[in-house]
């Protein structure tokens, strides 16, 4: 989720009637369309099974982060942890909540990013009603009274850079929460110079940061201030990952993913040799709903 605050446009639901004149299943009746539709089902299938093989993605900064998901809750068939995720990217940490006995619903204000997200759900056979995604605004959805103290845990991964009022986005989070609840917030770390040598802000909600992340202290303050207690700090990235991120931004450019795919093993065989030296690009923050 790139931004709390801009709508998207509705999402049509309307069907358009066939024709009485136009034959039922008219291409169903066509071996060449048949055959084509069998050829685009196998490259659909090619094409998330290639997604599976890399999540949690190109993004390098994504996947050290991934190692989030060893923090979250864990919950039994009787007690799902119910979880909300704000800002569902590619589904992969709503799917490691469901792996870990709970429930998720993700939320993103962009449509193709849901659709996506619903997509690979399929794919993965996660029931929906384990697994859901919706195209919504954090502060709309924090509105809706019956969202009040629903979830256990909030996720908000490399979300909170990006929002203007980040006090209104956490003060919306502690109200979705249920007493003692967690909430996991990853985001740039401020003083990671690695990417410095470009500009990197904007001065609006535009989709791009507001801010280059924040401290450990910055980040903590916030959550003070808005009924948190922080609880944990974590540090994700290495010098294999920086050193992946430079090839893929210096030498890659514009077709940074059909290239990371196609270098993939050994891209990642340069972050693992070199991920013994401590770089860290992101922070994370955990902290609980404190009770009234």
């Amino acid at each position: 989720m790139k931004s709390a605050v801009k709508d998207m446009p509705a999402v049509s639901t309307d069907r358009v009637a066939a024709s009485p004149s136009t034959p039922a299943r008219q291409t169903d009746q066509n071996p060449a369309s048949a055959t084509r539709r069998g050829r685009q089902g196998g490259l659909s299938r090619a094409i998330l099974n290639l997604k599976y093989w890399i999540w949690p993605g190109t993004n390098w900064v994504s996947r050290d982060k991934s190692a989030v998901v060893r923090h979250l809750l864990r919950g039994t068939d009787d007690r799902p942890v119910r979880t909300l995720d704000c800002g569902c990217g590619n589904a992969y940490f709503a799917h490691e909540a469901v792996r870990r006995g709970g429930t998720c619903l993700g939320i993103t204000i962009h449509d193709w990013e849901r659709q996506n997200c619903e997509v690979m759900r399929d794919f993965l056979g996660v029931p929906a009603d384990r697994m859901e995604f919706r195209t919504d605004r954090l502060d709309r959805f924090a509105d809706d009274s019956a969202n009040h103290r629903a979830f256990d845990q909030v996720m908000m991964f490399d979300v909170i850079e990006h929002i203007m009022d980040a006090h209104a986005a956490m003060r919306q989070v502690h109200v979705l929460l249920d007493d003692n609840g967690f909430v996991f917030l990853t985001t740039p770390n401020r003083d990671w110079q690695a990417n410095a040598s470009q500009g990197r802000l904007s001065r609006h909600e535009d989709g791009w940061h507001v801010r280059n992340g924040y401290t450990f202290e910055q980040l903590e303050t916030v959550l003070e201030e808005c009924g948190f207690e922080p609880i944990d700090r974590l540090r994700f990235g290495t010098l294999g990952s920086t050193v992946v991120q430079k090839i893929q931004h210096g030498l890659f450019g514009r077709f940074i993913d059909p290239l990371t795919i196609a270098f993939f093993p050994a891209l990642k065989a340069i972050s693992v040799l070199l991920s013994p030296w401590r770089d860290p690009h992101t922070i994370c923050v955990i902290a609980r709903k404190k009770s009234v």
